[in-house]
């Protein structure tokens, strides 16, 4: 029987931890969640909007860790909004 580490690959930064194979290196929603600390629905919502990128396999959506990555540290280095005032004014 075979163990999951008798795999030829691994992805050292998957979120589940788990051995895979070169072919089989595609992330799901829950994955892709768990790497970015975010919701399930977010990463679906995301996705449909075109904002993350995705395969579609059939029916399901899949991600290439890359992109994901590519999109996590791209937000890190955005600077982030500073929260506005309640008593200032607002632009309308």
């Amino acid at each position: 029987m075979k163990t999951a580490q008798s795999f030829e690959s691994a992805d050292d930064d998957a979120p589940t931890g788990v051995f895979v194979r070169p072919s089989a290196n595609l992330w799901d929603a829950q994955d892709v969640a768990r790497y970015l600390k975010v919701s399930r629905s977010w990463v679906y919502q995301r996705a449909e909007a075109g904002q993350l990128p995705c395969v579609r396999v059939g029916g399901l959506l899949r991600f290439r860790p890359d992109s994901v990555r590519a999109i996590a540290s791209e937000d890190a280095t955005r600077p982030k909004r500073a929260p506005r005032a309640s008593g200032a004014p607002k632009n309308r």
